[in-house]
């Protein structure tokens, strides 16, 4: 997903709105619902019974009931926040401002507000702590989440652009906005080292059965890598402009925001592909059933797999 503040959206869309269930899919997908939040939702995750959105356009944080697929709160946050992370008993909340915010999920209460680097793009859980990246600070930052604070500030690589961050094989993995690699940081030595993806743009990663994903922004693919060899196992071909995959299920579903579509992917080749509202940033998991957000078209899609 490109930056919040410049983002150019592809504005069609592909399949008509409407809420409620029976709108079937090629492959046996099932989009159960489309909740209608408004503004730009973009990140998602499952907390205290609740899904949770943020609106990086109106700077809160929305929860919604999944019984009833209805917003049922709204809460401030720092401005422009995207990617959420449900770790420690509370949702971190990446913002594009600056700051990580910290809530809790049972009442959506702010519990702390977290320096960080410039123009932060996502968060992991891991080694005992919270990792941000820090797209335009071009940093990756480690944080005590006893404390709230930032106990460690790590340079990435010159020229590049931390993006999507994720923990597998007891070491944290940074995508590369611009870059054709993934980079392994040791959370002991802070060493850098980096696994070729085979594709350009390898920004956002996604961890399933014992395997790391990236999305190659730039050539419509998404590699499959071992972190314990540190090689590329595989490359699968999905729409324009892959981004914010992820992990359902032990498949994984991948949002492409160039022609606004959804791919699924199972043991190493493509299954599925689903036509969705304009830019669809970010793809979470919430029992089993796959969570969307629409960040042009002011929705949030609930996809039942089959």
């Amino acid at each position: 997903m490109r930056t919040i503040a410049i983002a150019t959206i592809a504005a069609a869309l592909l399949l008509a709105a409407g809420g409620g269930s029976g709108h079937a899919a090629t492959g046996g997908a099932q989009i159960a619902a489309k909740v209608v939040l408004g503004g730009q939702p973009c990140g998602i995750a499952a907390a205290a019974g609740s899904v949770w959105v943020s609106d990086a356009k109106g700077a809160k944080l929305v929860r919604i009931d999944p019984r009833i697929n209805e917003v049922t709160g709204r809460f401030p946050l720092d401005g422009a926040p995207c990617e959420i992370l449900s770790a420690y008993k509370s949702l971190w909340i990446v913002t594009q401002s600056g700051r990580l915010d910290r809530v809790d999920p049972a009442n959506g209460k702010l519990l702390a507000r977290i320096r960080v680097g410039r123009v932060p793009y996502e968060a992991a859980s891991g080694g005992g702590s919270i990792w941000v990246t820090n797209r335009e600070g071009r940093t990756v930052q480690r944080i005590d989440p006893k404390t709230n604070r930032v106990v460690r500030t790590i340079p990435f690589l010159p020229g590049g652009k931390p993006a999507g961050i994720v923990w597998a094989a007891g070491a944290v993995w940074v995508g590369d906005d611009y870059g054709s690699a993934v980079v392994r940081i040791d959370p002991r030595t802070f060493k850098l080292t980096t696994v070729r993806s085979g594709g350009a743009g390898a920004a956002w990663l996604a961890v399933a059965n014992g395997f790391l994903w990236a999305s190659n922004r730039y050539d419509g693919s998404v590699t499959q890598i071992d972190p314990v060899k540190r090689r590329r196992v595989a490359t699968v071909k999905v729409g324009d402009g892959p981004v914010n995959l992820a992990a359902v299920g032990g498949e994984i579903w991948v949002p492409c925001d160039e022609d606004d579509t959804l791919w699924r992917i199972r043991a190493n080749r493509t299954t599925e592909k689903l036509a969705t509202g304009p830019n669809p940033a970010v793809v979470a998991g919430v029992d089993g059933e796959v969570w969307v957000s629409i960040f042009e078209g002011g929705e949030v899609w609930r996809i039942t797999p089959g």
